[in-house]
């Protein structure tokens, strides 16, 4: 495999299961014999180790960030996956809660260079800066969303505050960031306050802003994953998130699917065994390896697309 992916799983709440999807998942690569690193990024409370069945780390992210440890490659952790390794979270998340975006790159870039084919990285809650940054320098962002109205609100916040983040970062590198970089402001005199408003704004101004706000929207299609369903009523929120994120956003949205509430997700976590070991055959682990299968079919198909613009480009 040439390609290096990574995958990140965010979502604005705590306690929605990004840690429970992001351990499975990678697992889930694992097993199909990918070479996946999973990576702690929640930086207040960093917990996959619990999840792997693995005693609290020493080392973690804290010690790259930081430069104690120069050579990211030593804060690997082996688990009990064949395929699958840990780098923990922060030991504090106090030291590291204001990352410059040229310190988030190093690590991406760093993270990049290690032997692997997967890495997954679990967010924290929350739209801080570090956790949407990460969210956006991802090649999958993934967002895990409950039946909940707090988690649903906070997922429409989490997608307009990454939407804005991007068009901000990419904004400089387009030339077009004294033209942006005013509209963004919360007190804003354009009265854009929505990506819908902010995409109609640009779009008006003609010329390489509409240009640019294309490619915007081009490269912006973070996917939603709906968990911890119960009822039928629970399964439309997903499509439906889909459709107000186009109707009231102009955002292109995916929805990649459900993964039932089911007692054995409890049971898993009171053993510290993840799902895909302790409940392979399980409905949710099913739902997962549809989900999975899912991404890796679109990573394909995005594949072969940009091999084939680069051979027409040549």
């Amino acid at each position: 495999m040439v390609n290096k992916y990574i995958w990140a799983i965010g979502g604005g709440k705590g306690g929605v299961g990004k840690s429970f999807v992001a351990v499975n998942l990678g697992i889930l690569l694992a097993q199909n014999g990918y070479k996946v690193i999973l990576a702690d990024l929640d930086l207040g409370g960093a917990n996959l180790h619990t999840w792997l069945g693995v005693n609290s780390p020493s080392i973690g992210l804290s010690d790259f960030i930081e430069r104690e440890i120069p050579n990211i490659a030593k804060l690997l952790i082996p688990t009990e996956i064949p395929g699958l390794s840990l780098i923990s979270g922060a030991k504090d998340g106090v030291e590291i809660a204001n990352l410059k975006h040229t310190q988030k790159r190093r690590f991406l870039s760093a993270l990049r260079r290690l032997d692997a084919d997967y890495i997954v990285i679990d967010l924290g809650a929350g739209t801080s800066y570090n956790t949407v940054d990460f969210f956006l320098l991802a090649d999958s962002q993934l967002m895990v969303v409950i039946p909940e109205p707090t988690s649903i609100e906070n997922a429409y916040r989490f997608i307009k505050n990454s939407f804005f983040r991007q068009i901000f970062h990419n904004s400089q590198n387009f030339g077009l960031k004294s033209v942006v970089t005013p509209i963004l402001r919360k007190d804003n005199p354009y009265n854009v306050n929505t990506p819908k408003e902010l995409i109609n704004y640009l779009n008006k101004l003609g010329g390489s802003t509409t240009v640019f706000i294309e490619e915007q929207l081009q490269l912006f299609n973070p996917k939603i994953i709906l968990n911890q369903v119960r009822t039928e009523r629970d399964q439309l929120v997903g499509p439906a998130m889909k459709t107000a994120c186009s109707k009231y956003f102009n955002l292109n949205m995916k929805f990649t699917g459900n993964i039932s509430e089911d007692e054995s997700v409890r049971k898993s976590v009171l053993d510290r065994k993840p799902l895909a070991v302790a409940y392979p055959d399980g409905v949710p682990m099913q739902q997962l390896k549809s989900i999975c299968a899912n991404i890796l079919q679109e990573e394909t198909e995005r594949s072969a697309k940009n091999n084939l613009l680069s051979q027409l480009a040549l």
